[in-house]
């Protein structure tokens, strides 16, 4: 019995289709992670930080990693998805560097319990976190501490951070990443210890 061609090439087609690349699935680190860290100099406070909440652009609310290939155009990867929430990834890793870069396990992530006591709050709108594939990572974000529980700002700040991916691969991209975000990470450790500091010469 002679297979009729047109059945051939259909059987084909459909093999092809059944072995579809696997996706792989990719993280932010910390910078401990990284081996990054640098203690912070007031240790002896102990400072109770509230991480959150954190906004993203909607773009980013995706699990597949998004890059440019053009001012004005994105890209989602085929196959390259993060490995869980974005959002939480990230609010997650800036609130364990915020908490290594000022010497304090008093972290708590949005939303806390009402009656942990806070002092300072930190937010963080992300308008920006993409980049090119073998060329930068880009990080765009506005952020806020508030002190107390009055919540009197006492920084407001837009940061635009880029890293070089050293490589032309998603793992190069994820990587520079979270290296922007650590940067991110130190200009609110700054913030908060010059805050902290200003309020304790008040005393």
């Amino acid at each position: 019995m002679t297979i009729p061609l047109a059945a051939i090439i259909l059987l084909f087609f459909n093999g092809c289709i059944g072995k579809s690349k696997p996706a792989r699935f990719y993280t932010l680190s910390t910078i401990s992670e990284n081996g990054m860290t640098q203690p912070g100099d007031n240790q002896a406070r102990n400072l109770a930080i509230g991480f959150g909440p954190v906004k993203l652009a909607d773009y980013l609310e995706q699990s597949r990693i998004i890059t440019r290939t053009g001012d004005n155009k994105i890209k989602q990867a085929e196959f390259d998805q993060w490995s869980g929430s974005l959002r939480n990834n990230l609010t997650n890793v800036l609130a364990e560097n915020i908490g290594d870069l000022l010497s304090t396990e008093r972290v708590s992530i949005y939303p806390w319990r009402s009656y942990m006591p806070i002092d300072y709050q930190v937010t963080v709108d992300i308008i920006r976190f993409d980049g090119r594939l073998g060329k930068e990572a880009v990080l765009t974000a506005r952020w806020s501490v508030l002190s107390g529980t009055d919540k009197t700002i006492v920084a407001m700040k837009r940061s635009d951070i880029s890293e070089q991916t050293g490589s032309g691969g998603y793992e190069g991209l994820v990587a520079a990443q979270s290296r922007a975000l650590a940067q991110l990470s130190r200009e609110i450790a700054e913030a908060i210890k010059a805050a902290d500091s200003g309020k304790q010469s008040d005393k």
